[in-house]
């Protein structure tokens, strides 16, 4: 990944963290606080200015933001004796204030992956939980999905996005069985299931990693098992028919793979620039007969108003179920915990693949919405020093009618600081081993 990546990435971040503390500075003038200073960045002081008794300034690090109030660190400060004023301190703002105040950061957060959804689906379209239609050979065929049906619930969880369908299917086992509940085109409902089976197939025995705009696609590996252990094709080919069959019409061209039934068959590809035909078996692979679920996309603006608000709440339920199964033991961490460097990593990625422009602007579009919506998320749960948990021990001085001792609170903070960092490590030890290949 190279400098443009890694920069662009930087900034990605740093916005979101501006937008979080752009939150919480602006409810606090709006509502009376001593705002003392807001930083863009962090480190060293590059440009500083001082308006209306706030230092604005920009830091040197180009990540992060922060903004300081009067009185917000300990007792002493805010009860200093060196302003007359100390009404707008800190802890002498009423509680329902200072709430809102810590709420405003991660529900900023929050909008803006709303606002990106909804740039992202208006502009390229949704998906949404109706079935397109289904193709033979497929559980939903042989269950008897039909185009139009809109699925509600999948295992007795509520369907509301593609991305509720897709978190119940991230969680299943090769075995487990999908009961679907069905509302019809006519309005009807039904309820069917999908029971996992397996089927011998042939295929190339290879992988592609891209599909590109005239039909073809890239192979990306080739298994040692293909063309019975003499693999033909090569990383880098692209494939254009199977015995006559194009690519492009993905049906026909499974089908003409299928239909070789382990005899010689031609295919078509272009290497290093020139077209070539190559005779090649099929392998007989066992299979999962696949699901066969294919969901149809949806142009309409309130469309995508809705499912904008409604993909937000779905990457908030994922994320709760994939911290319970990763602390369940269910998932491991390195494949659900990432840290800062891996998210840069991912972004950078993004900006320097060689793709078409709006492609490059969908992915932005969906990792700006996806990491906003898991930070404010995030920023609420009750861990020191999170927002979330500064708002359980405001609700704690509400019942109490007094604050928690400043050593009850240093524990408090020391004790989820060192939680803090201990994942802050742990998720750059993974994301070093992603880059690493380790």
């Amino acid at each position: 990944m190279g400098f443009v990546g890694i920069l662009i990435g930087i900034m990605f971040l740093s916005i979101m963290m501006i937008v979080h503390e752009l939150g919480h500075y602006l409810t606090a003038r709006k509502l009376g606080f001593k705002v003392t200073e807001f930083s863009i960045f962090m480190g060293p002081v590059l440009f500083e200015w001082k308006k209306n008794g706030i230092r604005y300034n920009i830091k040197l690090l180009p990540i992060g933001a922060s903004v300081r109030f009067a009185g917000d660190e300990d007792d002493d400060v805010y009860n200093d004796g060196t302003d007359e004023d100390q009404s707008g301190y800190f802890y002498n703002r009423p509680r329902w204030a200072r709430a809102i105040v810590l709420v405003t950061g991660p529900a900023l957060n929050l909008l803006s992956g709303v606002l990106a959804f909804l740039i992202m689906f208006s502009s390229f379209g949704v998906t949404i939980p109706v079935i397109a239609g289904t193709a033979e050979n497929t559980l939903a065929y042989e269950a008897g999905l039909e185009a139009g049906d809109r699925i509600v619930r999948a295992n007795g969880d509520r369907i509301r996005t593609t991305l509720d369908y897709t978190g119940v299917e991230m969680f299943l086992g090769a075995e487990d069985n999908v009961k679907l509940e069905i509302e019809t085109a006519d309005g009807s409902e039904k309820t069917i299931e999908l029971i996992p089976r397996m089927v011998e197939q042939y295929r190339l025995g290879i992988t592609v990693s891209a599909e590109l705009e005239n039909g073809g696609a890239v192979v990306n590996t080739v298994d040692a098992d293909s063309n019975n252990g003499a693999p033909v094709l090569q990383a880098g080919d692209v494939l254009v028919a199977a015995d006559g069959a194009p690519y492009s019409d993905s049906a026909a061209f499974k089908q003409a793979v299928q239909d070789s039934a382990g005899q010689p068959f031609a295919i078509s590809v272009i290497r290093n620039g020139e077209e070539m035909d190559l005779t090649m078996t099929a392998t007989k692979y066992n299979d999962r007969l696949p699901d066969g679920i294919f969901f149809a996309a949806s142009n309409s603006f309130g469309q995508a108003i809705v499912q904008s608000f409604q993909w937000s709440w779905s990457i908030v339920k994922v994320t709760i179920r994939s911290i319970g199964m990763m602390f369940s033991g269910s998932v491991r961490p390195q494949d659900t915990l990432s840290g800062p460097v891996g998210v840069v990593s991912m972004i950078g990625d993004v900006v320097e693949q060689k793709q078409p422009v709006k492609d490059t602007v969908y992915q932005l579009l969906w990792m700006f919405a996806l990491i906003s919506v898991s930070l404010g998320f995030m920023n609420l749960l009750p861990i020191p020093p999170l927002d979330g948990n500064h708002l359980i021990l405001t609700g704690i001085e509400a019942v109490r009618g007094k604050r928690l001792s400043i050593k009850t609170q240093n524990i408090i903070g020391l004790v989820g600081f060192t939680l803090i960092i201990g994942l802050a490590l742990l998720g750059l030890t993974f994301d070093i081993m992603r880059l690493t290949g380790g």
